[in-house]
């Protein structure tokens, strides 16, 4: 057997390395060993830990790639066989498992350190000496093939193929807990096994392996378990709509030459009356994975209001209003057999969906009540698109008002030196002579899933891609140091700004809600004395050992200050001069500002949640390890600027405007499209509602309803609003016995007195959070009205 070993190691470069690259374990002596795979040790993958640990899909595709490198009898599939499977389970909605039982060697640290491993003159691996240099490990590991799933009935199958076993042990029996409340069953390869869990949640599955010497083996996995659109209806009553949009988009000057409707979801949350006649939409935004769904899109309208939690879509249903949620779920297109997820689509095919669902709502609605639009994040720039588009081809929209809220109107932000260094982690490290593949798997999903979506590139005004011109994939040009948008952004810029002479809806009151400071305030970075990042700050520092093997060191940089350029990324993969497996690896790259602008990522903005991006990413080894290395928790997601749609001159956009004396105008810096807006003071994560923007939307959706012509509005004004317990009047002018009456929303006096009116008058109140009407008359008849606000 061991002849075979020797033969199918000269076999080894066609198999596994690039067959251009000279096999650098030609000449190396593998008779003494006792198995047939071989692993060196490995930076990325120490498969020491994997057997303690609770696998993904992902941590198992790392183990599984390590594997199939050092199997010398080349007996299993690439990996790729196995992400193909979990893309086509979208199709079959059948979730393959899969069994990973390997014995495997290792070449010993202390033979590497010895020199009884080394490189000859032409860079072959050769032995000194004849002492023992192999470790034998075992490894065991069980999964399925997908992170989640929706549907609380969910079928999984365990083909006899995906059992990768490259022992001489006979695996006899397997049982699964699927942690359903059935305990553990029986399984027979190549059957459907149908699961019905009671509620939704992370689901722990637990294989337990019978070998036929006696010997079992329990493993344990992870699948998030979603509700689907048919377990709302069955368990809570809820009516989710599917959708196509009957509108196709012409996406081919983004290289698509065959256009598809897109396929949305939506679900309405009618007020106390049961009757759709007042509309609001909320429109999902950048949303990968669509980890956001329906019911999480109505809890992003939650806010702290003093100490508890009130919701928008609760406030102003109580008012008579109707809340239409619009997500982009993941669906399959079965026309060219893709798995579309719409969260990050082409931003012009999920505005289709919402042109077709707005149609379809205003053919349903009673009444000729007029819609408002909420786009929180990249559903402003799907509602703005849609609504441009339905006004350029005159179709009615039925919308009063327009809320954009924390949208990037002018791009938005990550980080380059993340996007530099992710990628690298990702797609860096993949071509080792003697290592093989190293790529970090886990990572590979923030690469392909979200910075290089559709929707990313379309959107991010400084981008990865435009800067690689290296054929490794990874190399940043030195040369390209500028901030370099994606093709796509200036392509969907285009095509907005054309469809009406604005850019912006025209028939429509527009209003913003941004996150980012309006006052041009930075914000801190995690460490004890959290200070204020500013362009060129360094956000990691890492020095992380990797299993004795290697280091990585890391850093990483904020933009720089306009007109300065700094090597805003450094990365390098440090082995240890006894380690002849590998070379060392450095990547690093250049950030150059324009002359203008300081660069974008310390400016004021909506904040991103880091740790949102990586919560489901391990929390042990590399990558737990760069992460606990940040010096902060935030980035600037969405520029102050950008949410703003401050006027630009000659496309220079200087991320560090102070705004002052800000004016609408429908038509640099201080010019905004809107009619209105709301910016706070210092920055805060991006999306978030508050009490002070929440009582600013509540003003605009509800002053078609309240309001009317005041002769009094020169010259009496209210201190605050909301309020809580007093209610302070100012007035220029001195009015006597002036009549002044308060109303609920359901018509109802709750005030009425007659006071006189000079400089302030505060008036005491003592009712329940809620709208109320303020009328103010004098004894001349004039007339003063407004809404209040009691928290």
């Amino acid at each position: 057997m061991k002849n075979i070993y020797l033969l199918s190691l000269l076999l080894l470069s066609v198999s596994v390395f690039s067959q251009n690259k000279k096999n650098a374990l030609q000449k190396f002596d593998v008779s003494d060993m006792e198995t047939s795979v071989l692993i060196p040790s490995s930076p990325i993958t120490n498969l020491d830990v994997y057997n303690e640990k609770t696998v993904t899909n992902y941590s198992f595709y790392q183990a599984y790639k390590a594997i199939v490198q050092g199997d010398l009898e080349n007996r299993y599939f690439p990996l790729d066989n196995l992400k193909e499977q979990s893309k086509q389970s979208y199709f079959t909605n059948v979730i393959p498992l899969v069994i990973l039982h390997s014995e495997y060697e290792s070449i010993s640290n202390l033979a590497l350190q010895n020199n009884a491993v080394t490189k000859d003159s032409e860079g072959y691996l050769i032995r000194n000496g004849n002492a023992s240099i192999f470790e034998k490990k075992h490894i065991t590991l069980t999964t399925p093939l997908r992170s989640s799933s929706k549907g609380l009935q969910t079928t999984f199958k365990l083909s006899d193929s995906n059992i990768f076993n490259t022992t001489n042990q006979i695996i006899e029996h397997i049982e699964i807990d699927f942690n359903d409340g059935s305990d553990f069953r029986n399984i027979i390869l190549n059957q459907n096994i149908v699961v019905n869990y009671t509620e939704a949640g992370k689901k722990t599955i637990t294989f337990k392996l019978t070998f036929e010497n006696g010997d079992v083996i329990t493993r344990q996995s992870r699948i998030d378990i979603k509700y689907s659109n048919a377990d709302l209806f069955t368990n809570y009553n809820r009516v989710i709509t599917t959708f196509n949009s009957s509108i196709t988009p012409d996406l081919l000057p983004y290289g698509e030459a065959v256009s598809y409707p897109g396929t949305g979801e939506y679900e309405m949350y009618l007020s106390a009356d049961n009757i759709l006649d007042k509309p609001i939409f909320l429109v999902d935004g950048f949303d990968p994975g669509d980890g956001r769904d329906i019911t999480g899109l109505y809890n992003l309208l939650n806010f702290d209001d003093d100490g508890s939690t009130s919701n928008l879509g609760d406030l102003v249903r109580a008012e008579g209003f109707d809340v239409v949620i619009l997500n982009f779920p993941i669906y399959t297109r079965t026309a060219d057999a893709a798995v579309i997820d719409g969260g990050v689509d082409f931003i012009e095919r999920n505005a289709m969906l919402l042109v077709e669902l707005i149609n379809t709502i205003n053919t349903q609605k009673v009444g000729t009540a007029e819609n408002v639009i909420i786009g929180p994040s990249m559903g402003g720039l799907i509602s703005r698109y849609a609504l441009n588009f339905m006004e350029d081809q005159n179709m009615s929209h039925e919308t009063r008002l327009w809320i954009s809220f924390d949208a990037p109107h002018h791009g938005a932000n990550v980080p380059i030196g993340f996007q530099h260094q992710f990628n690298f982690l990702a797609f860096g490290l993949d071509d080792f002579l003697v290592l093989g593949d190293l790529n970090v798997e886990e990572l590979q999903p923030i690469i392909d899933g979200m910075l290089k979506s559709s929707a990313a590139r379309q959107m991010l005004t400084d981008q990865f891609e435009p800067h690689i011109t290296d054929s490794d994939g990874v190399t940043f040009n030195s040369s390209l140091a500028l901030p370099r948008a994606h093709p796509f952004k200036a392509i969907l810029d285009g095509r907005m700004n054309s469809l009406t002479s604005s850019g912006f809806p025209e028939l429509t009151r527009n209003v913003t809600i941004i996150n980012g400071s309006g006052s041009n305030n930075r914000y801190p970075d995690n460490t004890a004395g959290m200070n204020d990042l500013v362009p060129g700050s360094q956000i990691v520092n890492a020095n992380i050992e990797l299993f004795g093997v290697a280091e990585l060191k890391a850093n990483t940089f904020f933009t720089p200050t306009a007109g300065s350029e700094i090597e805003m990324s450094q990365i390098h993969l440090d082995f240890p001069w006894w380690f002849p497996l590998a070379n060392d690896r450095i990547n690093n790259a250049d950030s150059r500002a324009f002359t203008y602008s300081n660069g974008v990522d310390a400016a004021s903005g909506g904040l991103f949640d880091i740790i949102k991006l990586t919560e489901d990413l391990s929390t042990d080894g590399l990558v737990g390890e760069f992460l606990a290395s940040l010096s902060t928790d935030y980035f600037n997601f969405i520029p102050s600027i950008s949410s703003m749609a401050f006027e630009i001159t000659n496309e220079e956009i200087d991320w560090f405007h102070t705004p002052t004396g800000v004016t609408t105008a429908r038509a640099t810096t201080n010019i905004t499209p809107f009619d209105a807006w709301y910016m706070p003071i210092d920055n805060e994560p991006h999306v978030t509602l508050t009490e002070g923007n929440v009582a600013f939307a509540l003003n605009e959706i509800f002053q078609e309803t309240l309001s009317i012509e005041s002769n009094l509005e020169s010259f009496i004004k209210l201190k605050q609003n909301p309020i809580t317990d007093n209610l302070t009047i100012l007035s220029s002018q001195f009015f006597e016995e002036a009549n002044i009456t308060i109303l609920d929303m359901t018509g109802k006096f709750v005030y009425n007195k007659k006071t006189s009116l000079n400089e302030s008058t505060n008036i005491p109140l003592n009712l329940s959070s809620g709208i109320y009407v303020l009328n103010i008359e004098t004894n001349s008849q004039q007339n003063f009205r407004t809404k209040v606000i009691i928290k």
